[in-house]
Parts: structure tokens; C-alpha cells; sequence
């Protein structure tokens, strides 16, 4: 019983990176993307035009534009390297550099609802269209892992750089 137990929980969970990667791939062929594997993660970025989101304000949802001058809106997937599920609770901060490996922001990377593609993500303002390296700091996560064979993952913090070609622009909002 414990081992069909345990293959049906490695069966939903090898679903449920399907179903993610699914919407990842439609993401994939409508923004500019980027991808690398590191440890037990696959990183993925993609950028796009900067756009408003709904957000908590006084115990309503407020929907709110980008700050203004801010025209580009920067992606992060990480998702399992293993089962290719979407990973929770990160802190992800990152650098992005121009092509002259000039800083253009340093930011932190929050995890951003989204109806169909769960991500980490940030706006901000980059000077023009073109290719862009984005280093990325994720530390260790704190949550509890369960399973003492399988839960053993995301053991090291993690950097990376992954460049990427960004573009700029605001997605139409009405009234700015």
C-alpha cells in the first residue's frame, strides 16, 4: 500500500509540473524568455511590456499602473528541476545590467498572482529595447519540506545570470 501510495503522490505532483509548464510554454511564445538550470531549480524569465495589477489598499483591491517612467515588466519563473512544479515562498532579488554591464536596477522580485502563470516579478525602467543580463540571488527557502527522501531540495542559496532581450512600454490602462 505504501509504495502505490507513494508512486500516485509522485504521479500528481509530475501532473501538476505538466499543467504549470503547459502555461509556461503559452507564456513562452507570446513575451521574450529566457531559461537556465541551476541545482534544483529551472529558472525562467520573460519580459514585457509594463502593466497595472490589482493591489491591497485599505482592505480593498485598488487596481494601480506601473510608477510612471517605469516601461518594462520582468518575469521570473522557478519552477522544480525534478517534477517541474512552480516554487513558493522565494525571496528573490536580482541586478539587471545593460549590455555595457552598466547597473540599470537593483530590485527585489515578489511573487505575483496571475490568472494563468504563477511568477515572481518587478517593474521598473530600463533605457531602451535590447539585451539585458538580469543576476539573480535566491537564497535557501525556509518552508518545511515534506517526504525524508524526496523533500530533500533547495538545500543551497542560489545565483545566477541569465541574459535576456527586454523590451520597453506600458500596456494601455485608461486614464494614467
Amino acid at each position: 500500500m505504501k509504495i502505490e501510495d507513494n508512486e500516485k503522490k509522485k504521479e500528481l505532483a509530475a501532473n501538476q509540473g505538466k499543467a504549470y509548464s503547459a502555461a509556461l510554454d503559452y507564456m513562452k511564445s507570446i513575451d521574450n524568455h529566457a531559461e537556465k538550470e541551476i541545482d534544483d531549480y529551472i529558472i525562467s524569465l520573460a519580459s514585457e511590456e509594463a502593466e497595472g495589477t490589482y493591489q491591497l489598499e485599505g482592505g480593498e483591491l485598488k487596481w494601480k499602473t506601473p510608477k510612471e517612467g517605469y516601461n518594462t515588466h520582468l518575469e521570473i519563473v522557478v519552477r522544480d528541476k525534478k517534477d517541474k512544479r512552480f516554487i513558493p515562498g522565494l525571496k528573490i532579488k536580482g541586478k539587471v545590467y545593460d549590455e555595457d554591464k552598466n547597473l540599470i536596477v537593483e530590485t527585489d522580485f515578489p511573487f505575483l498572482w496571475h490568472p494563468f502563470l504563477l511568477h515572481y516579478g518587478a517593474f521598473f525602467k530600463i533605457p531602451k529595447d535590447g539585451k539585458y543580463n538580469v543576476e539573480i540571488d535566491i537564497p535557501a527557502p525556509e518552508f518545511h519540506r515534506h517526504d525524508e527522501i524526496k523533500g530533500k531540495r533547495y538545500e543551497k542559496d542560489v545565483n545566477v545570470t541569465i541574459e535576456i532581450e527586454m523590451e520597453t512600454g506600458r500596456e494601455p490602462h485608461g486614464p494614467e
